[in-house]
């Protein structure tokens, strides 16, 4: 009588978890991406018929050469659930200037005062400032599409500002 308990209890508990999860496909442009679901990796997309519990869950895309990505998901029971995500590639930047006595600051978070040094951003735009002596002298938009040189000069000279 007990044994035919625990079997009805593994039964049960297989059913549940089967019929109570939901069908997950990832595509990514590039393919081949390392997809992580909760911190555990799953596998290279394209992910198909991965199982996944109703619930909230993170999903992390990684692959050299491109900006991770990382997406919430909130799953509601249903048949499937179908993501496409396509990665940013990352490109090297090669930043120069004759000036002197300016600091840069990149996406409001980077800043250097060097004439010149390497960056690896993310493809398109970004936002340069230049300072002189703790004031805003020049802002700028920088689009990103390939590997390039970007050499800045200011317009006119600060003496003429």
């Amino acid at each position: 009588m007990i044994q035919n308990y625990k079997w009805f209890l593994v039964t049960l508990l297989i059913s549940v978890n089967l019929h109570g999860q939901v069908k997950l496909t990832v595509n990514t442009i590039p393919k081949k991406v390392n997809v992580k679901l909760d911190g555990v990796i799953i596998g290279k997309s394209p992910i198909k018929n991965e199982r996944i519990r109703p619930g909230v869950h993170k999903i992390e895309i990684v692959k050299a050469g491109f900006a991770p990505l990382t997406y919430d998901l909130l799953v509601n029971p249903s048949q499937a659930v179908h993501l496409d995500f396509f990665l940013n590639p990352i490109y090297r930047i090669k930043f120069k200037t004759e000036e002197k006595g300016l600091v840069f600051e990149l996406n409001g978070e980077h800043q250097w005062d060097n004439q010149f040094i390497r960056l690896d951003l993310e493809a398109g735009d970004h936002f340069l400032r230049v300072f002189k002596l703790n004031e805003i002298i020049d802002e700028q938009t920088i689009h990103v599409d390939e590997p390039k040189k970007f050499i800045y000069y200011l317009q006119k000279p600060v003496s003429e500002e």
